[in-house]
C-alpha cells in the first residue's frame, strides 16, 4: 500500500475529498479555475492507482454540526474566492453527467463521507485510495486504506499506516483524532486544552493511548517521565469537558447515513 493501491487488488475504490481538489486547481491555475484542472487530477489518480471505482465528495453548505458543538469552528478562514463555488456546481454536473458517484450531505463534512465511505469499503473487500490535501484524514488510514495527499507547496506524498506513525512521531492512525483535541487544530480554530502542545500530547497518546484511557487513571499522569507532569495533571482534570469537546470536533464520522452503493461507483471504463 505504500505505493497507493496494490495493481493485483482487486476492487479499488478512490475517494475524492471534492472541494480540496477544487481550491488546489483554483490556487495552482491562472488564471484561477476549477474545472479543467479537477478533471485532470481525477484523470491521474484514477489512472494511477488502476482505479475500479472511484466517489467524489464535497462539503455542504455550512453550518455542519461541528459549527452547533463549537460555534468558533473553522472561524476566521477568508471567504470563498468569487466564482469558486458556482465552478463547483458546473463541475458536480459535469461529474454526475460522465457518470461518476458524487455525494454531499447536509450537517456532514467531506470528511466525514470519506469515513464512511472508507469504512464501508473496507467491510466490503475493497482496497481504497483517499486524494486530499488534509492530513487529519490520515487518522482513516489502515492495512487497506492508504491516503495520497497533495499540496501546492511540497511533492505528493503518499502514507500508509507506517509512514503516517512516522509523521506522527509514532502515533497510530486512531489516535489522531486525540492528538489534536489536546494540542489543539489551528487550521479549524480549535484551541485542544489549553496548556498541552505537540509534544506533551504526544507523549500523553504514547503512554496512554486515548483520551478515554487519560481520564480512567488521570492521577498516574503526574508520574509520566515527562516535564511538568504534575501540572498536566491538573491542567487536564480543570479541563475534562474540552477535551472530550475537542475530540469530538477532531474525529471523523464513519457511519453517516448515506445512501451509497458502492458497486454502482464502477467506473464505466476501469483504469
Amino acid at each position: 500500500m505504500t505505493n497507493g493501491i496494490s495493481a493485483n487488488a482487486g476492487k479499488n475504490l478512490v475517494l475524492i475529498d471534492g472541494h480540496a481538489v477544487a481550491f488546489h486547481c483554483w490556487y495552482t491555475s491562472d488564471p484561477n479555475e476549477v474545472i479543467e484542472g479537477f478533471i485532470d487530477m481525477l484523470d491521474d489518480s484514477v489512472q494511477k492507482h488502476r482505479a475500479t471505482h472511484a466517489v467524489i465528495t464535497f462539503d455542504p453548505p455550512p453550518p455542519v454540526f461541528r459549527h452547533h458543538l463549537y460555534p468558533d469552528y473553522k472561524a476566521g478562514r477568508p471567504p470563498v474566492p468569487e466564482g469558486f463555488l458556482e465552478e463547483c456546481e458546473e463541475l458536480k454536473e459535469l461529474l454526475t453527467d460522465e457518470g461518476y458517484v458524487v455525494v454531499e450531505q447536509e450537517g456532514y463534512e467531506a470528511d466525514d463521507l470519506i469515513g464512511t465511505l472508507s469504512e464501508l469499503a473496507e467491510r466490503s473487500g475493497f482496497n481504497t485510495l483517499i486524494s486530499t490535501c488534509d492530513l487529519d484524514l490520515l487518522q482513516l488510514v489502515t492495512e487497506k486504506v492508504s491516503a495520497e495527499v497533495f499540496s501546492q507547496y511540497w511533492p505528493t506524498r503518499m502514507f500508509d499506516v507506517e509512514k503516517t506513525v512516522t509523521r506522527f512521531k509514532g502515533l497510530r492512525p486512531g489516535q489522531i483524532a486525540d492528538y489534536k483535541a489536546l494540542a489543539g487544530d489551528r487550521s479549524d480554530n480549535l484551541p485542544g486544552v489549553p496548556g498541552i502542545g505537540d509534544v506533551t500530547a504526544t507523549v500523553l497518546l504514547r503512554e496512554k493511548g486515548s483520551i478515554e484511557a487519560i481520564y480512567q487513571d488521570l492521577d498516574s499522569v503526574s508520574d509520566l517521565p515527562m516535564r511538568g507532569a504534575v501540572r498536566t495533571a491538573r491542567v487536564l482534570g480543570e479541563n475534562k469537558d474540552q477535551a472530550f469537546l475537542m475530540k469530538r470536533l477532531t474525529s471523523i464520522v464513519r457511519d453517516v447515513s448515506l445512501d451509497v452503493n458502492l458497486e454502482r461507483a464502477a467506473l464505466r471504463v476501469a483504469a
